[in-house]
């Protein structure tokens, strides 16, 4: 049996031929599956100037179902969503989102800034004699660790011999 072709859009597989996926690839469902997959990524702005454009589709706003689904050429979008997606819209470009997001984390600007300003000074003047890693109380009576047990001292680390290590 020959190698088979997957779709992630259109969740199905078939025969791995150059005519076969051609057809599939220039399908109408295919298209379809693929461009509802592109607009769930859509920039509110490009949204809502499509939105504008169009007339507003009696049988979706009427019934709630429409045949055409997201294929129709009219807009399904109620008041509502359109004024949800005219404050996001507002929100991007008056910044307001950069003071404090909304999720709790911090701002990005603030953080390099800290960053930046809280440069450690490096000119030596800590005093770096304290013990690194101290050994555990079991492994005190113990004369030959391995060196990955050994503590790390500032003698040891330049007078080491890696050849050692096996």
């Amino acid at each position: 049996m020959g190698k088979a072709y997957y779709c992630d859009y259109c969740d199905r597989s078939f025969k791995d031929e150059v005519e076969t996926r051609k057809k599939h690839l220039y399908s109408m469902q295919h298209t379809t599956n693929r461009a509802s997959h592109y607009n769930m990524f859509k920039d509110p702005e490009t949204i809502l100037k499509e939105e504008y454009s169009k007339t507003p589709c009696k049988r979706y706003m009427t019934v709630g179902d429409c045949a055409f689904g997201q294929g129709c050429r009219f807009s399904h979008y109620t008041q509502s969503m359109i004024w949800e997606l005219q404050q996001l819209v507002a929100m991007k470009n008056s910044k307001l989102s950069t003071v404090q997001p909304r999720d709790g984390w911090p701002n990005s600007e603030d953080i390099i800034k800290e960053y930046f300003e809280n440069v450690i000074d490096s000119s030596g003047t800590e005093d770096l004699s304290y013990p690194i890693w101290n050994t555990p109380s079991g492994l005190i009576n113990y004369p030959y660790l391995p060196p990955s047990l050994q503590p790390v001292t500032s003698e040891r680390m330049m007078d080491c011999n890696f050849s050692k290590w096996g």
